[in-house]
């Protein structure tokens, strides 16, 4: 197997001085200053006279010897630890932990005192609260309990805990239930293919909702390009970090190396942003004002002249209303539901009647609304349709204390 070292050299056989570790710095959005720096493991070449990532190496790469491998992670991170505690800086170091690794080699002996970070943090008499483990593994090949136990032992001494690669593999959210990290760092394969797919957006939108909710820093790395800077902004990164702010080096930046250029990025980003917001406020506002008239016509008589009634406004709707029908308080379907085809008219659909939606959050919220503010309309935030590829929102309008009118709207058009 190959060791991941170039031109084949393995490791155990090169001086301790080709090992080096390069930070690469990490940003808060708020401050714009650099706020941490993820410690990078690189391998110094003589005879090239240039460092080689050594990346492959820790993961996979140096498989066949796991002591090896640990032993160069060592090295690598007492060098880090070293070089933070002579530079005088306040900043955060940012260090993967491969807790299969750690397992292997501590089996079910997993005290503080057995780790070796912590013991670096006690010999260089470093701030706890400076220190930042990165849980790199999509699957972990113990019990979840001994994870939890050694991520328990991390964060107990005071250690900040990081889900490292949000996306990779398919235990990620069991991860983050029992751990509950303090960062989560997204995978950026999911920022990259949700510029373009549709799906991959929801799932980062529910990642940076999940983050809100959970209390937990979201962090974006691996961003090389303003339209990546963007979308992270845009899903409510706290923590930044990429090539297009800057590679990993062997040196600490000043803190505010950044902040001018950042300055200028999320000045603009919030003004788009602004533009953006006050456009769909007018879309909104647009879509009540042209249907109020038109629901006034409704009267609930009795059945029959209720379903006349609402039957004569159908052809009166905007074109961009795809489906429509009426609900009872209590969220009961009292009418057909009526679809618009192809062609732009209306079918009727008596497959509805009778179904309840008075679950559904929009239908809550309408009638907490309708309580509270005495407000007649509300409009969901825009959903997808995944059979026509295309977003819609759901419009609730009270005709009557006893009435409410649902209506599903083609939201781009």
């Amino acid at each position: 197997m190959s060791t991941g070292i170039p031109n084949g050299i393995d490791p155990v056989f090169l001086n301790e001085s080709f090992f080096v570790p390069h930070f690469q710095p990490i940003l808060n959005v708020t401050t714009r200053n650099v706020s941490g720096y993820e410690v990078l493991g690189r391998l110094f070449s003589p005879t090239e006279n240039q460092f080689h990532s050594l990346g492959s190496y820790f993961h996979g790469g140096g498989g066949d010897d796991i002591l090896n491998v640990y032993n160069v992670d060592r090295i690598i991170r007492e060098k880090a630890i070293r070089y933070l505690k002579d530079s005088h800086s306040k900043t955060k170091l940012f260090f993967n932990i491969m807790p299969n690794f750690l397992s292997r080699v501590h089996k079910s002996d997993l005290r503080a005192d057995r780790f070796h970070i912590i013991q670096l943090i006690e010999k260089y008499e470093i701030n706890k609260a400076d220190i930042v483990l990165e849980i790199t593994e999509d699957e972990f090949e113990g019990s979840i309990e001994n994870l939890i136990q050694m991520v328990s032992v991390f964060r107990e001494y005071g250690l900040t805990i990081a889900i490292d690669d949000l996306g990779v593999g398919f235990s990620n959210l069991e991860r983050i239930g029992y751990l509950h990290p303090d960062i989560i760092k997204v995978d950026i394969k999911i920022m990259r293919e949700s510029l373009s797919m549709n799906s991959f957006k929801q799932v980062l939108t529910a990642v940076s909702e999940m983050s809100q909710k959970l209390g937990s820093h979201l962090l974006f790395e691996g961003i090389e390009n303003e339209e990546e800077l963007n979308l992270a902004l845009s899903m409510g990164a706290n923590l930044l970090q990429g090539y297009y702010f800057a590679k990993p080096a062997s040196n600490f930046l000043n803190k505010n190396y950044f902040a001018k250029s950042l300055k200028a990025t999320l000045e603009k980003f919030a003004g788009l942003r602004f533009i953006d917001l006050v456009d769909e406020l007018n879309k909104e506002s647009d879509l009540v004002h042209s249907l109020e008239g038109v629901f006034q016509v409704i009267q609930a008589t009795d059945e029959v002249g209720l379903l006349e009634s609402f039957q004569s406004i159908l052809e009166l709707l905007p074109k961009n209303i795809t489906k429509i029908f009426l609900c009872d308080i209590h969220g009961y379907q009292t009418t057909p539901t009526y679809l618009r085809n192809e062609n732009g008219q209306f079918m009727e659909r008596l497959s509805g009647l009778g179904n309840n939606y008075a679950w559904k959050p929009y239908f809550i919220k309408h009638k907490a609304f309708s309580l509270k503010e005495n407000k007649k309309w509300s409009i969901t935030t825009p959903l997808y349709d995944i059979k026509k590829q295309s977003e819609y929102v759901v419009f609730t309008y009270s005709i009557s204390e006893e009435l409410v009118l649902v209506a599903q709207v083609d939201w781009k058009s």
